[in-house]
């Protein structure tokens, strides 16, 4: 049997101000797995990382669609502890 992703993300989107640099992102991370997330230069990998730990909360006009989840939580959701991440 196979354990459940340990980071999910889920139509995930990004808008900084009018310009929208993740769109639709969906991927599943397995727990205890190395993995790569691979592309050319600014393509969104950084920012894809930094969403996951929530740096762009820390711009101004950032708004996000979508979920990402770690261990099933939802780390946009009101109530998710982000000192956790």
């Amino acid at each position: 049997m196979e354990a459940p992703p340990r980071i999910v993300i889920d139509n995930f989107e990004l808008c900084f101000g009018t310009n929208q640099v993740l769109k639709k992102v969906n991927l599943s991370i397995p727990s205890n797995a190395v993995t790569a997330i691979m592309g050319p230069s600014g393509c969104g990998k950084s920012t894809l990382l930094r969403s996951i730990n929530r740096m762009n909360d820390l711009i101004l006009d950032a708004r996000i669609a979508g979920r990402i989840l770690i261990d099933g939580q939802n780390v946009y959701d009101p109530a998710f502890d982000v000192i956790e991440l």
